[in-house]
């Protein structure tokens, strides 16, 4: 049927309205999708408003399982912005949408890979939050999703924004502490930070189905929705909750970011209410010759900086920032030196402009994502099995050996 030429002027009209009412001409607007709206995603949400006006965005459709999230976040968006985005409880109903340009996920750690998986099926840029995948196939997967679809992905690791360690990343990465013999994570807690009231959760105001992906079928669980960090098949654990910021910092120094080899041990000590380790030691091989050692415990904070680099010239650490001859040998440095933090955009607003600029180089990329999810997988399985792991390149495979 041949359009009028009134009838072609009413609807471009009609399309010039909707897209004022959002502010910006549709081919400009970036339409921005959030799955996950509870704490992290909470967070993220400040975030996009507050980028709002200066990268031409707009929160345009919310998911969450749970409706009581689902509520206050849309609240909160029409309050923000002035207008009210689409909600749902299923994340396919989400990148099913046209105006969906790019999506946020903050879910719990299970269904980090799955989602970025799809996304970049629907051919949506994505934020990730950390770790990217708690399972090898789901870690090989999202990279090879990503790859194929050539989205721009950002993983959550956000200490890659923070100024003080991209100075610190130049510096070593130029070779000041000469070879790299030993790379020192640790990150650590006194407190119950995971606890969260569940008394509140109804079964009702929850889609169970759509929480547990692909779990096992199971009982509603309000205890296991809101404490999910707690919980094996949830996420691996210490490793990946909090291990993955200081491990992948000394990835990106040390450009080395995937282990040959893993070993570990573990216990519960101060935090025993959960199927999850509380204190955690592991130690992984690196081809460049290093290794890294990764602690963690939960009934004692004191551990020093959360990352101390030692190489043959001296040592470096993310805590007071300096360069120093510490331990060094015959080359060891003479004075310190102390790095100047570097001024850039956050980690959210690096990854709208890469989206911007058509640029996949984001600061913490999805190859960043995969390396970091190899390491905590292999520490997880060798502290829980006392084995030591190893990863084959070539097949992207872990076995024991």
């Amino acid at each position: 049927m041949k359009t009028t030429r009134r009838e072609f002027i009413a609807a471009s009209a009609a399309a010039l309205a909707a897209a004022q009412a959002w502010g910006q001409s549709p081919n400009e607007r970036l339409g921005i999708g959030l799955i996950g709206c509870g704490n992290r995603g909470n967070a993220h949400l400040g975030d996009l408003i507050n980028l709002r006006e200066a990268h031409n965005l707009q929160v345009v459709a919310l998911c969450d399982v749970w409706k009581k999230n689902l509520d206050a976040a849309q609240a909160r968006v029409q309050k923000e912005s002035g207008a009210a985005p689409k909600t749902f409880t299923r994340f396919e109903e989400l990148l099913a949408l046209p105006e969906v340009d790019a999506v946020v996920i903050a879910t719990p750690d299970f269904a980090h890979s799955p989602m970025l998986i799809a996304a970049a099926n629907a051919k949506k840029h994505a934020y990730c939050e950390k770790p990217m995948a708690v399972r090898l196939e789901d870690a090989n997967g999202a990279v090879d999703a990503v790859e194929q679809h050539q989205i721009v992905c950002q993983m959550g690791t956000q200490y890659r924004s923070g100024g003080g360690h991209m100075a610190g990343a130049k510096l070593i990465q130029a070779g000041a502490l000469g070879k790299m013999i030993k790379c020192h994570t640790t990150y650590n807690d006194c407190g119950p930070r995971w606890i969260r009231p569940f008394d509140e959760v109804k079964a009702e105001d929850v889609d169970w189905k759509q929480y547990l992906m692909y779990l096992p079928d199971q009982p509603f669980d309000p205890r296991k929705f809101r404490l999910w960090h707690l919980y094996k098949d949830c996420t691996v654990g210490l490793i990946g909750l909090l291990g993955v910021h200081p491990i992948d910092v000394a990835h990106w120094y040390t450009e080395d970011p995937l282990p040959l080899s893993a070993v570990g041990m573990g216990a519960k000590i101060a935090w025993t209410d959960r199927e999850h380790l509380d204190t955690q030691e592991c130690t992984l091989a690196y081809p460049k010759g290093h290794i890294l050692q990764f602690s963690s415990r939960l009934g004692n904070a004191n551990g020093g900086p959360q990352n101390v680099f030692f190489g043959t010239k001296g040592t470096f650490d993310t805590e007071s920032w300096t360069l120093r001859g510490d331990g060094g040998g015959d080359e060891k440095i003479g004075t310190p030196l102390t790095v100047e933090p570097e001024k850039a955009p956050g980690h959210m607003e690096n990854w709208l402009q890469c989206i911007r600029e058509k640029n996949r180089k984001t600061r913490a990329d999805v190859h960043a994502g995969y390396a970091h999810s190899i390491a905590s997988i292999m520490g997880a399985r060798a502290c829980e099995t006392g084995r030591r792991m190893i990863y084959n390149a070539q097949s992207r495979t872990i076995t024991e050996g």
